[in-house]
C-alpha cells in the first residue's frame, strides 16, 4: 500500500532535494551515513533515524529530528517511522528497534512487508516485525491525527471528540 503525507501542510515548506533521505543500499552505507552526518551513539551504541521505504523498495534515513516528509523528499512512501542501528559485539551493525511512528504518514502495521523487503535488499539483521506498531486514525469530523492506545477509538481532539473508525483509514 501506498502511503501520501496527511500531517501537518507547514512541513511541506521544509522539503528540499539537498534533505532528502540517504538512500541505504548496504551496511557500508549505514556506516557512511553515521560518519558523514556526525551521528553520536547513545549508551547503549545505539544511533536512532528517521526513516521511509520509497516507492521503489529501498530504505531512505535522515537524522531522527528530521520530518518523515523530508526525508521522502515529499513523495509518497510504502512505509515510515523510527529506526535504531545498534553496533554489535563484532563491530558490525544491526537493527535494534524499528517502528511505523510517523503521524506525517500514519502507515498501518501491515506496511512491515514493505520494511522487510527493504531491509533484505540491505543485508542487515534485523527484528521480525515492527518492535512497537501504531495504529493510526484520522477524525472523519475534525481530521485529528489520532495514535490508537488501549483499543480507544474516539478522536482526542477536546473539541471533537467523536469515535473513530475501527479499520483503517
Amino acid at each position: 500500500m501506498e502511503y501520501i503525507f496527511v500531517g501537518d501542510t507547514g512541513l511541506l515548506r521544509l522539503v528540499k532535494a539537498e534533505w532528502k533521505g540517504y538512500c541505504i543500499r548496504s551496511v557500508a552505507d549505514i556506516e557512511y551515513w553515521i560518519k558523514k552526518t556526525n551521528q553520536k551513539p547513545d549508551g547503549n551504541s545505539e544511533i536512532t533515524a528517521t526513516f521511509i521505504i520509497d516507492l521503489e523498495h529501498n530504505l531512505l534515513i535522515n537524522d531522527r529530528h528530521s520530518e518523515h516528509v523530508v526525508c521522502a523528499a515529499g513523495e509518497n512512501v510504502l512505509s515510515a517511522g523510527e529506526i535504531t542501528f545498534e553496533l554489535g559485539k563484532n563491530k558490525s551493525y544491526l537493527i535494534s528497534q524499528i517502528t511505523n511512528q510517523s503521524t506525517g504518514y500514519c502507515p498501518s502495521p501491515k506496511s512491515w512487508s514493505a520494511v522487510k523487503y527493504a531491509l533484505e535488499k540491505v543485508g542487515i539483521p534485523f527484528p521480525d516485525f515492527f518492535t512497537v506498531a501504531f495504529e493510526f486514525r484520522i477524525c472523519s469530523t475534525c481530521g485529528w491525527i489520532n495514535v490508537i492506545k488501549d483499543n480507544y477509538f474516539v478522536c482526542i481532539n477536546s473539541e471533537c471528540q467523536n469515535p473513530l473508525s475501527a479499520h483503517e483509514n
